[in-house]
Formats: C-alpha cells, sequence, structure tokens
C-alpha cells in the first residue's frame, strides 16, 4: 500500500522508482524508521544534519528532537526531504542513477565500496519492483 501511494506522487518514472526501492532499502517501508548511530530517521531515513541544513534553522538539541520527530510522525516531510535530496544529487550527477543512489547514502563519497554497493542494491530493488511485482 504504501510504494503504490508512493507511486502515485510523481510522474518522474526514475523519481518514483527511486523513492520505492529507498523506502525498502532505508527503512523496510517503515519498519526501522531510527538509526540512532548515524542520526537518520523516517521512512526514507533523513539525516538529521542534511534536513536542518536544509530547513535553514539552527543546530541543537530542540531542533534535532523536533525534526527528527516529523521525520518520524509526518510522511509528506520525510518524503519531500527525501525528493530535495534526490534532486540535489540529480543535479550534482547530471542525471547519473547510479551515482545519485550512491550519493544518497555516501554523500560525496559516492565512489567507495559502500555507496556502489548501495547503489547496486537500489537499481536491484528497481528490477524487483519492475519485474516481479509489476509495480
Amino acid at each position: 500500500t504504501i510504494l503504490k501511494k508512493i507511486k502515485t506522487l510523481t510522474n518522474d518514472k526514475m523519481m518514483k522508482y527511486t523513492l520505492m526501492a529507498l523506502a525498502i532499502k532505508e527503512s523496510s517501508i517503515g519498519q526501522n524508521q531510527i538509526n540512532l548511530v548515524t542520526n537518520d530517521y523516517g521512512v526514507f531515513q533523513g539525516n538529521i544534519k542534511s534536513v536542518i541544513r536544509r530547513q535553514n534553522v539552527e543546530d541543537n538539541l530542540n531542533t534535532r528532537k523536533f525534526l527528527s520527530k516529523k521525520l518520524l510522525s509526518d510522511a509528506g516531510f520525510a518524503m519531500a526531504n527525501a525528493i530535495e535530496e534526490v534532486n540535489y544529487w540529480r543535479k550534482v550527477h547530471k542525471e547519473n542513477w547510479p551515482r545519485i543512489w550512491a550519493s544518497y547514502n555516501t554523500g560525496w563519497n559516492y565512489k567507495t565500496k559502500t555507496g556502489l554497493a548501495y547503489s547496486s542494491d537500489v537499481f536491484e530493488i528497481i528490477k524487483k519492483l519492475k519485474n516481479e511485482y509489476k509495480l
């Protein structure tokens, strides 16, 4: 149900599949929404430092608590942040989707083993979504 909802939110085919794959990869579609080691929250595991920077607010404990709770409780806010993050990397990598996926996880370290493995995982999830699940 969540994946079908994500799919309806944009007409951009690659963004649609990317968001569905990220929801699966990052949080098992909402089952694991908190990573206290990396400070990532929500269905798309928005990194709190990136969200604070994007929201242009002061980085302090109260702001971190507020935004982390918002990423957990407001699916629209979480998705908007994921879309902004993907769009940032789309501009940087000029529509090179494997690099975009890698950067979503590793930022500027997209050429590392971790970045390449993450990108490969996202690609495999997208293939399954299209071919096996016919989404």
